[in-house]
């Protein structure tokens, strides 16, 4: 039976990352998965437990404004079977 996709394997962390200010996890099931910020922008950062580093979403700060429209604190995209999805991005 294949592994999950990332995307899937993470789900719990990528709705907090897009909810809530910290997401850190580093233990033997989940690996180590952290918030790696960036000038304007923060990346969700996963290393499983047998290895590599992946970039598995990226966000960004909604305005007040937008914030009343979506249903998340940050707007972004998912990596998802090879693209990025986006997420309270209005379709852009």
């Amino acid at each position: 039976m294949p592994e999950p996709s990332l995307t899937k394997r993470y789900a719990r962390e990528i709705e907090a990352f897009f909810t809530q200010e910290h997401v850190y996890a580093l233990d033997r099931e989940r690996g180590h998965v952290w918030i790696a910020k960036h000038k304007g922008f923060d990346t969700l950062t996963v290393e499983p437990p047998e290895g590599g580093q992946y970039e598995i979403a990226v966000r960004f700060p909604l305005d007040e404004e937008e914030r009343d429209l979506a249903y998340d604190k940050y707007a972004g995209y998912v990596a998802r079977d090879g693209y990025m999805v986006g997420r309270n991005t209005a379709g852009h």
